[in-house]
């Protein structure tokens, strides 16, 4: 059975104008313009998306406190953005489709570097899943998650959460993450923590498309992918400037469900219409047939 996640947020925020600040980036939206959030929502949903994740990428009271916020007045806003940010998805979805928790890396999808250390990182994984489960999501999705000690801290603080947990790698090489360690260590860590299902994002097709053949030698459970569909190395703003063709794009999820993978989507660049194209030529095409 083929699942449908939804696009990218951030890019199809920037597309339709909307503001995002650097630290912050589109937890931003959830406050000042929740109304967008619910519509882009919508579409996905609309396209074909039987799995949407809420807008809660960056709603952490660290991303607030670096505009200068104090500590207390940075949770307040962070809670805030996250509160509006699952309401959005709630008020999309109207309990037609999965709602997923979003908890990425404490600091810069591409920069593992700056990770923040095990104390510190448990006790914001901890504040956020408990937000998270207060709001009654269906599942929490660790995406973009860039080295293997960030991934376990998050993990072990999850283990308390009574929902499925989703796990997503970002890939430099089609056999390293971004910290270096490597794919098959990432895959190795998770065999305790009985996840929902593996799967790699942001990173361009041609990473993703080498590292199916990686992922299938050391991972027999549910996995999947949503690409980054800009053309080069990711931009750290979100902006981009040229997408892949819609071919490329579909012949890598061919490859992917040729291989055994039941879950796409897309990640930066990707937008209502390429969901719409998974559906089409996966769903509605009885490609399982």
């Amino acid at each position: 059975m083929i699942t449908i996640l939804d696009g990218a947020m951030g890019s199809e925020l920037i597309k339709r104008g909307a503001s995002l600040p650097v630290h912050t980036w589109s937890a931003h939206t959830n406050i000042h313009n929740p109304k967008l959030i619910y519509q882009i929502h919508s579409e996905y949903i609309q396209a074909g998306a039987s799995i949407i994740t809420a807008n809660t990428f960056r709603t952490t009271r660290r991303s607030f406190q670096k505009t200068g916020l104090s500590l207390k007045n940075a949770q307040k806003m962070a809670h805030s953005s996250l509160k509006n940010a699952i309401q959005m998805a709630y008020k999309a979805s109207n309990g037609r489709v999965k709602i997923l928790g979003s908890i990425a890396p404490l600091e810069d999808c591409y920069r593992p570097e700056l990770f923040p250390g095990v104390g510190v990182a448990k006790n914001e994984f901890r504040i956020i899943s408990n937000l998270l489960m207060e709001s009654d999501v269906d599942a929490i999705i660790l995406e973009t998650m860039n080295n293997i000690p960030e991934t376990l801290i998050a993990l072990h603080v999850l283990k308390a959460c009574n929902v499925p947990i989703y796990v997503s790698y970002y890939l430099i090489t089609p056999t390293q993450l971004a910290s270096g360690e490597s794919l098959q260590s990432a895959i190795s860590i998770l065999k305790p923590f009985n996840i929902e299902a593996l799967l790699l994002n942001c990173s361009s097709i041609n990473i993703i498309n080498s590292a199916i053949d990686e992922l299938i030698k050391f991972y027999n459970g549910v996995w999947g992918i949503y690409p980054n569909l800009g053309t080069g190395i990711p931009s750290v703003d979100g902006h981009i400037n040229e997408i892949i063709s819609d071919d490329d794009f579909l012949s890598l999820m061919k490859k992917a469900l040729e291989n055994g993978a039941s879950i796409l989507g897309g990640c930066c660049g990707s937008s209502p219409r390429h969901i719409k194209l998974l559906q089409n030529k996966f769903i509605n095409s009885n490609f399982n047939n």
